[in-house]
């Protein structure tokens, strides 16, 4: 699977792309959301995994941009501090799931699953 891991925390960035690359899946990551929007025009993506609160660019302008692209679009999981109100604003037809920070890595590998459920597994080591 292609995933692109999208995080200003560089902490939170680096332990998300960890987790997805000794799960055997290809990996990039963007510091936000500006960043993003330039890989996700030169490549495809499977999934992303996309904080909300950025600056520059937001998560929500990596949505609303994901919304503009033809063909093949990714599958999200989306990750937030609690902030009421915010996660009603994520259109939810292609997100397959919103995980609150901190958030549990079994959670987020759970989501990525639920999102292909037709992968094959590899087993992989959920520390850091």
């Amino acid at each position: 699977m292609n995933v692109l891991v999208v995080d200003d925390d560089v902490a939170i960035r680096t332990l998300v792309t960890r987790v997805f690359t000794r799960r055997g899946d290809k990996v990039q990551s963007a510091i936000d959301g500006e960043a993003a929007i330039e890989c996700l025009k030169v490549q495809s993506f499977d999934l992303v995994v996309l904080d909300l609160m950025m600056p520059r660019t937001d998560g929500f302008g990596v949505l609303a941009f994901l919304e503009t692209l033809d063909g093949k679009r990714p599958k999200i999981i989306v990750m937030t501090a609690a902030v009421p109100g915010l996660v009603d604003k994520v259109p939810s037809d292609r997100v397959v799931g919103v995980l609150g920070k901190p958030f549990d890595l079994q959670m987020l590998v759970a989501l990525a699953e639920k999102a292909f459920p037709t992968r094959t597994a590899r087993p992989a080591a959920m520390t850091p």
